[in-house]
């Protein structure tokens, strides 16, 4: 009994131990360390602003040591002598530049295709697609198009709009210049006489203006097979005589200066239709591309991916055959000059040129623009 109570009395001193005494003890330790790290701490954050204070007072010395050379190296000129500074006397020099004007009248000018040639443009392909609309042609081409988000010219036929009015309108809804291939392509009956081709014209822009909601559309023509003069065509001379009627109605027309060759010889397919591209080029410096969009031009709708980005690739930027930017060139003064020094006083120097700015006026028969951008002739 007696060693029960000592065991009894020895755990008891032991847990008061662990519940007072050590604690304590550990709790002393954990202080001083605390202490320590506090310490520490603020040393290294002494040190820290000692260097700081160390590096701006040395750029401070370095700012003004610069400032302080700087001013020594100013030369002084209170004692130079003004006759001995020699006087400005450029002479004033001509410049050409170039200001953005309207295009020529058709009454002026009428051929498109020269007018873009001489607009001083440079890398400017227009691609126009002849004989449409159509069901399975044209819609390929629109999504192509609208893809690499690239504008047009359509060339369109009067009774092919009537027969797809939902495609032509689609063709205009998405940004692309309809413009007139006469009412019904029949070269027999067309090229009969100038009367009977104007009388075509003027119905096939009816048909397009109603297409554009009663519109003024762009008066631009495509002769089918071509306005060139050719001993080959036997519809030449008419043609020639058709030109003047045009331009006696305000009509411009535009040819080509590139093709890929999807109505010359033997049917290709895409892979050639691009090659014959490529090697009708003939270095201009704007592009006119002949395609068509016929029932019939399958290979043409699969070519034209590849003949955006190739003629990407060569640099040149795509655009409808009403955005012409066409350069006039002018002249202004770029240096002045200044009275020589031994001018005497009985002698008045010239009037010095000042520059100016070109003022270009605009022919009262120029196109305007409409709202949807397209060129309207007055």
């Amino acid at each position: 009994m007696l060693n029960f109570k000592v065991f009894w009395y020895i755990i008891n001193i032991y847990d008061f131990y662990r519940g007072f005494i050590m604690p304590t003890s550990n709790d002393f330790e954990y202080r001083r360390r605390e202490r320590r790290r506090r310490e520490r701490l603020r040393k290294k954050r002494i040190r820290a602003a000692v260097i700081i204070i160390a590096l701006v007072a040395v750029i401070v010395l370095i700012c003004v040591a610069v400032s302080t050379c700087s001013k020594n190296d100013v030369p002084n000129t209170d004692n130079i002598d003004a006759s001995a500074v020699p006087q400005d006397t450029t002479v004033p020099t001509v410049a050409p530049v170039l200001a953005t004007s309207a295009i020529p009248s058709a009454a002026e000018q009428n051929d498109l295709l020269e007018i873009i040639r001489s607009s001083g443009q440079s890398k400017r392909c227009y691609l126009t697609f002849d004989d449409g609309p159509t069901e399975n042609i044209t819609p390929q081409i629109l999504d192509v198009l609208r893809r690499y988000n690239v504008r047009a010219t359509f060339f369109e036929v009067g009774s092919l709009i009537e027969a797809n009015r939902d495609m032509a309108r689609r063709v205009y809804e998405e940004g692309h210049l309809i413009a007139n291939h006469s009412d019904g392509h029949n070269y027999e009956k067309l090229y009969a006489s100038t009367e009977t081709f104007i009388n075509e014209i003027n119905k096939c822009y009816e048909t397009i203006k109603a297409v554009g909601n009663g519109e003024e559309p762009f008066r631009l023509v495509r002769f089918p097979g071509g306005s060139y003069k050719s001993s080959a065509d036997s519809y030449s001379p008419v043609k020639q005589d058709c030109k003047v009627a045009l331009k006696d109605n305000g009509f411009y027309y535009c040819d080509w200066n590139a093709l890929n060759g999807d109505a010359e010889g033997k049917k290709k397919n895409a892979s050639e239709l691009l090659e014959y591209m490529k090697r009708n080029l003939d270095g201009e410096e704007n592009l006119v591309v002949l395609m068509h969009d016929a029932a019939t031009k399958q290979a043409t709708a699969d070519a034209l991916p590849s003949i955006i980005e190739y003629l990407a690739s060569e640099g040149y930027t795509f655009h409808r055959l009403d955005d012409i930017s066409y350069n006039m060139q002018t002249t202004s003064v770029t240096n002045t000059s200044t009275p020589s020094s031994d001018v005497t006083s009985t002698d008045k120097p010239e009037a010095t040129p000042t520059p100016t700015d070109a003022v270009i006026t605009r022919p009262s028969s120029a196109p305007t623009t409409n709202s949807s951008g397209a060129i309207v002739i007055q």
